[in-house]
């Protein structure tokens, strides 16, 4: 079986996102984790590829608070 490992989802820019844009960003986190999930699976007798794996979902999920943070405190300064 072929390990395919996920892209990082592309998150919106807080300071212009919509609502919608936002629930998008959320819902395409959660594919990313349970594809990641998916290839951590797959790829957990390979400690490099899991490894690398682990980090770049950690950044995703730092990137996705951080947007989140912003965008909840552009939303409460209108």
């Amino acid at each position: 079986m072929a390990c395919e490992k996920p892209p990082s989802p592309n998150l919106p820019d807080p300071g212009t996102a919509v609502t919608a844009q936002m629930v998008k960003a959320k819902n395409d986190m959660k594919a990313y984790i349970k594809a990641a999930d998916a290839y951590l699976a797959c790829v957990e007798s390979d400690t490099a590829r899991y490894n690398s794996m682990v980090d770049e979902m950690q950044a995703a999920a730092e990137g996705f608070n951080s947007i989140v943070r912003k965008y909840k405190k552009r939303m409460s300064a209108s």
